[in-house]
C-alpha cells in the first residue's frame, strides 16, 4: 500500500522542464531578443519553423499566435465562407468549430468512436449524406480532433474526404509528437494546426501554435493572412482579408529550448501511460490508441460510470483530475443553433471521462499512489456489486 507524496502531484507539469533545460538559456535567449529588438516573428521563430518542419517531415511551417489562429488561418487558406459546410468533432475543445464560426461557414457536429473518443468516420460519412440530401451547404472541410494526444483514423477519414471533394485538417492542438502508421502529426492530413499552449505536449509560456502544409500557395496564403492578409511585395497594401496572428520571438525561444527535451519527454510521458495501462483496474474503460500509432499522452483519460463520485474521492485524497469535457461543443450556448444532430456517444463520453495526472515528470511514488488509489475506488465499487 502506497502512502502519500510529500510533494503535490501535478495534473499538469508546465515548470520542471525548466530545471531540466536549466534557466540560464532561457534567460540568454531572451537577452538576445531584447538585444536584437525584433519582438515579433523574429529569428527565433524562423528558425523555430525551419525545426518543425524538419521534425514533423513537412515542407511548411508557420508559427501562429495560438492553436486557434492556426486551425482559422488554415481554413483562410482554403477560403473557407458563409454556405460552406465544415465538419467538426464534438466531443472536443471548442476552437475547431469556433474557427469556421468566425469565418461564417456552418459547423456540422460528428459523433465520436465510443473506444477512441475520436471522430467516428461511419457517423461522418452519414453527416455528409445529410448535408448533400438537404442541398443547401457546399462540402469544404472535415476538422478531426487527436483527442488527448491520439490520432483519429485518418486513412478513413481523409478517404471519406477526399471521395466528397473536401480537404482534411487535421486539429493536433493535443497530439504535436504523436505518430500515425510512420507519419508525425503534421504530415498526415491536407493541413494541420497545432497548439504551444503550456499544458500541452510541447509547451510553451504563453500562447502559440503553428500550421503545416506540404503547398507553397498554402503556405504563403497563411502567412498573408496572419498578418492582416499583407501581400509580400508591398507591406501596405492588404490583398486578402486576414488577422493578427503572429508568433512572439519569446515564445519562439522558449520552443527551441523546449525541442531539445522533447522526445525525451515523450518518452516519459509513453512510461507513465504504460503504468496506467498495465495496472489500473478492469473496472476503468481505457481510450484505445490506434494499432501502428502513438499518442502524444497530452492527457491520459479513462471513462467511468461513476465518473463524478470518482473524481470527488481522488480529489479528497490529494490526486488532481479533470472532466475533459463536461459538455459536448453542439450543446454549448453559442453553438445551440447548430445541434442538429443527435451524437449519443459525446453525451455520454461527457459524463463519464476523467484525465488522470499526465506530466513528462511523474516519478515511481506519485504513480504508485494514483494507481492504488484508483484501484481501491474500484475494487470498492465491485466488491459492493458482487
Amino acid at each position: 500500500m502506497s502512502t502519500k507524496p510529500n510533494k503535490p502531484i501535478m495534473l499538469f507539469d508546465c515548470k520542471t522542464s525548466q530545471n531540466v533545460i536549466g534557466q540560464d538559456k532561457f534567460l540568454k535567449a531572451f537577452e538576445n531578443i531584447l538585444n536584437h529588438g525584433a519582438y515579433c516573428q523574429g529569428p527565433e521563430t524562423k528558425e523555430l519553423d525551419e525545426k518543425l518542419a524538419a521534425y514533423s517531415g513537412t515542407k511548411y511551417c508557420s508559427t501562429c499566435g495560438s492553436g486557434t489562429d492556426a486551425l482559422t488561418l488554415s481554413l483562410m487558406a482554403w477560403d473557407v465562407k458563409p454556405g460552406d459546410a465544415v465538419f467538426v468533432s464534438s466531443f472536443t475543445f471548442v476552437a475547431s468549430a469556433e474557427a469556421p464560426v468566425l469565418l461564417g461557414a456552418t459547423p456540422i457536429f460528428v459523433d465520436s468512436d465510443p473506444d477512441t473518443y475520436n471522430m467516428d468516420p461511419k457517423d461522418l460519412q452519414r453527416a455528409i449524406d445529410e448535408v448533400k440530401k438537404e442541398g443547401k451547404l457546399r462540402l469544404k472541410a472535415v476538422i478531426p480532433v487527436d483527442i488527448f494526444g491520439s490520432p483519429c483514423e485518418y486513412d478513413e477519414i481523409i478517404k471519406i474526404a477526399h471521395d466528397n471533394g473536401m480537404k482534411v485538417l487535421s486539429d493536433s492542438c493535443q497530439s504535436y509528437g504523436s505518430v500515425y502508421k510512420g507519419k508525425k502529426a503534421g504530415s498526415i492530413a491536407d493541413m494541420t494546426a497545432t497548439s504551444f499552449y503550456p499544458t500541452k505536449p510541447l509547451g510553451c509560456y504563453g500562447d502559440g501554435g503553428a500550421v503545416f502544409s506540404n503547398t507553397n500557395e498554402e503556405n504563403e496564403l497563411v502567412k498573408s493572412c496572419r498578418v492582416h492578409g499583407m501581400s509580400p511585395e508591398d507591406h501596405y497594401d492588404n490583398v486578402r482579408l486576414g488577422m493578427t496572428g503572429r508568433m512572439n520571438s519569446f515564445q519562439g525561444a522558449v520552443l527551441l529550448q523546449k525541442l531539445t527535451v522533447f522526445d525525451q519527454e515523450l518518452k516519459n510521458r509513453y512510461r507513465v501511460a504504460s503504468r496506467y495501462d498495465n495496472e489500473l483496474s478492469s473496472y476503468y474503460g481505457k481510450q484505445k490508441i490506434l494499432d501502428n500509432c502513438k499518442s502524444a499522452y497530452a492527457l491520459y483519460t479513462i471513462h467511468c460510470a461513476d465518473r463524478d463520485e470518482l473524481m470527488a474521492y481522488l480529489k479528497e485524497n490529494g490526486i488532481p483530475c479533470g472532466a475533459y469535457y463536461p459538455r459536448p461543443v453542439n450543446t454549448q450556448t453559442a453553438y445551440a443553433k447548430w445541434n442538429t444532430r443527435s451524437l449519443p456517444v459525446c453525451e455520454k463520453l461527457s459524463k463519464t471521462v476523467l484525465s488522470l495526472p499526465m506530466t513528462p515528470y511523474l516519478d515511481d511514488e506519485d504513480l504508485d499512489y494514483v494507481i492504488n488509489k484508483m484501484n481501491e475506488f474500484a475494487a470498492k465499487k465491485m466488491n459492493k456489486a458482487a
